[in-house]
């Protein structure tokens, strides 16, 4: 066989064809440039090429004298993947279906709120009498730059330039301001939410043998465990608290008798059964008028205990959270950042953060903008990691998986700044290696 050998920059576009068939998977493609620059720089002859790729001498051969006589345009021309069939709706016709699905089905007839393909292939009969197959839809919806998702709320009462501006006013003015704040204060930035664990556990989706769906044991009780939480943006502390009401019933009576409570003590506290107490210290405040200072010593931690049941989120658990966070970031100023729930803003808790406003400045998120509060996707993964297809046989199960897993996220901050990620690189916190180096942990 003769030797052959290509000019250097025949050679020097095949190498960076060959860059490019790798990016794109382009596997024929990429042994047919490997031949052509063994070849053409002389390393390997047509049968040791044919040998290496395991291919004829022939298809080698046919490979060199091909490009030889057409050159670099044959190969790009016809080994690049191809674009795929041609639409069958045209440019503008395409525009008008995008039109369409951004008015929303009921513009067009439909009653449902959300489309589906089924439902968009309808349309583009009707519209353009043109066949679709739902199927081949979603790959076509994509290349006209729609995906499917969620939807998310925003209020009724929101003007949605208004609701679009404020969202734009905390991204470019409020969140800097507050950056610069807590530079100069040297002040500590929380993020703050609630979330709820449902006793009846949560589903998610998971590998399992095919046409055999997964089954959950579940007890059904419709109660949920209220929580509390915070996570510092500077180094991903966090911070949490159930929310609890106190109350005397008969189990819980029967519970401090068991405790070993004397009787003149339960004799007292039956004055208070069936009452509700929304916080610690108004319950603790009632329990001062009927015991003894002595009394309330001995015996006021196991009162707390056995009377404790998760409530409802309240302006007066909210206000013991907040104490809570006072207490451990004592001598340093806080930025909380929170959203505009109703009891953020009760009265109690409005003149409790004005008491404290020489350490205690509070920020509220614009309306309807959970995406601006990272601790959102910590709740996402403890779910994953603590109610996700498990079964809590009872309120104390839920309850232990839950904290047990807090208090691994409190022992590991990497499982907290990970959802902050973006937000403390724009800070300034970490460098530009650290942030390209630090991995994005997510229990899902």
């Amino acid at each position: 066989m003769p030797i052959l050998s290509f000019e250097k920059h025949l050679i020097q576009a095949l190498y960076s064809e060959l860059q490019k068939a790798a990016k794109f998977n382009n596997v024929s493609g990429y042994r047919i440039l490997l031949a052509l620059i063994w070849v053409g720089e002389g390393r390997h002859s047509i049968p040791k090429a044919a040998e290496l790729l395991s291919v004829s001498r022939q298809t080698v051969f046919n490979w060199v004298t091909t490009f030889m006589v057409k050159g670099m345009g044959w190969f790009k021309k016809e080994h690049y993947p191809r674009r795929g069939r041609k639409s069958k709706l045209s440019k503008i016709q395409r525009d008008r279906l995008y039109d369409i699905i951004q008015a929303g089905p009921e513009k067009s007839g439909f009653t449902r709120g959300g489309w589906n393909t089924a439902m968009i292939a309808e349309v583009i009969l009707r519209q353009f009498s043109v066949k679709y197959n739902p199927r081949y839809l979603s790959s076509l919806l994509k290349k006209m730059g729609l995906s499917y998702q969620k939807a998310k709320f925003i209020s009724h009462r929101c003007d949605e330039e208004a609701y679009e501006k404020a969202r734009q006013t905390w991204v470019k003015e409020t969140w800097p301001k507050l950056l610069e704040q807590a530079k100069k204060t040297k002040a500590v930035i929380l993020f703050l939410d609630e979330v709820s664990f449902a006793m009846w556990g949560s589903l998610s989706r998971t590998w399992a043998p095919r046409g055999q769906q997964p089954e959950i044991k579940t007890s059904g009780i419709r109660k949920g465990l209220k929580m509390f939480g915070a996570i510092s943006l500077q180094d991903g502390e966090f911070h949490f608290r159930e929310s609890i009401y106190y109350q005397l019933s008969a189990s819980s009576l029967k519970d401090l008798k068991v405790a070993g409570l004397p009787e003149d003590v339960i004799s007292a506290l039956k004055s208070f059964k069936g009452q509700t107490f929304k916080g610690q210290e108004e319950f603790s405040a009632r329990l001062g008028e009927i015991l003894t200072d002595e009394q309330l010593t001995q015996h006021q931690k196991s009162i707390l205990e056995c009377t404790q049941i998760s409530g409802k989120f309240s302006g007066a658990s909210y206000k013991e959270f907040l104490e809570q966070l006072l207490e451990a970031y004592k001598g340093r100023h806080i930025i909380l950042v929170e959203d505009s729930a109703p009891y953020h803003r009760s009265k109690e808790v409005k003149a409790f953060k004005e008491s404290h406003k020489d350490q205690l400045f509070v920020e509220p998120l614009p309306t309807f903008s959970p995406d601006y509060n990272p601790i959102e996707k910590l709740w996402r993964n403890v779910k994953a990691d603590a109610t996700h297809l498990k079964y809590f046989k009872t309120f104390d199960d839920l309850r232990a998986s839950v904290v047990d897993t807090f208090k691994t996220y409190m022992e590991d901050a990497k499982k907290v700044v990970c959802v902050m990620k973006k937000l403390r690189f724009e800070a300034g916190l970490v460098s530009e290696d650290e942030y390209k180096k630090e991995g994005v942990w997510s229990a899902s």
